[in-house]
C-alpha cells in the first residue's frame, strides 16, 4: 500500500521537531517510527527531552495507525520524553486532532500543550526546562511548513 501523510523530523539538542500534513496510515507511521528511533537515539537519555510537533491540514489517524502511535508514545516515555508542544495549523478538524492527541498523552502521563504557535512552543520547552537551539527550531518550522 502506499504512503499517505507527509512529515520530516530532526533533532536540536534535547528536543526532536516534526513538522506534518496528514491523514496518516499504517506504512507513513511504520517509516516515521524507524526514522523517528535514529533521533531519539541521538539523545542524553539521562536528561529531560521534549517535542514539538506542528500539525497541518487533516492530521487524523485510523485505529490501526493510532494503535501504532499510541505504543510509541508509551515506549517514548519510558525513554524520558517530558513534555511535547503541538501546533495544528490549516485545520478543519483541530478539535478532533486535539482530542486524538490528547488521549494517548494523557495515558502515558506525559505534559502536553496545544499551542498557537512555533514561537509559543518554542517559550513553553524553555519553561519546561528542554534545551534546544531556537533559532535552529524555528528555522526547521519555516523551512518545512506544509
Amino acid at each position: 500500500m502506499r504512503e499517505h501523510g507527509d512529515y520530516v523530523s530532526d533533532r536540536s539538542e534535547q528536543l526532536i521537531l516534526f513538522s506534518a500534513r496528514g491523514p496518516w496510515n499504517d506504512e507513513t507511521m511504520r517509516r516515521g517510527v524507524i526514522e523517528m528511533a535514529g533521533h531519539i537515539a541521538q539523545l542524553d537519555h539521562s536528561n529531560r527531552w521534549g517535542q514539538i510537533s506542528c500539525l497541518y491540514a487533516e492530521s487524523l489517524m485510523p485505529p490501526s495507525t493510532y494503535a501504532v502511535f499510541e505504543k510509541q508514545t508509551l515506549v517514548r516515555k519510558e525513554m524520558g520524553l517530558s513534555a511535547i508542544a503541538v501546533v495544528i495549523k490549516n485545520s478543519e478538524v483541530k478539535l478532533t486532532i486535539v482530542d486524538q492527541l490528547s488521549r494517548v498523552y494523557e495515558k502515558a502521563n506525559i505534559e502536553h500543550r496545544f499551542l498557537d504557535s512555533i514561537d509559543e512552543a518554542c517559550l513553553w520547552q524553555q519553561e519546561m526546562n528542554i534545551p534546544f537551539n531556537q533559532t535552529f527550531a524555528q528555522r526547521f518550522f519555516k523551512a518545512n511548513a506544509f
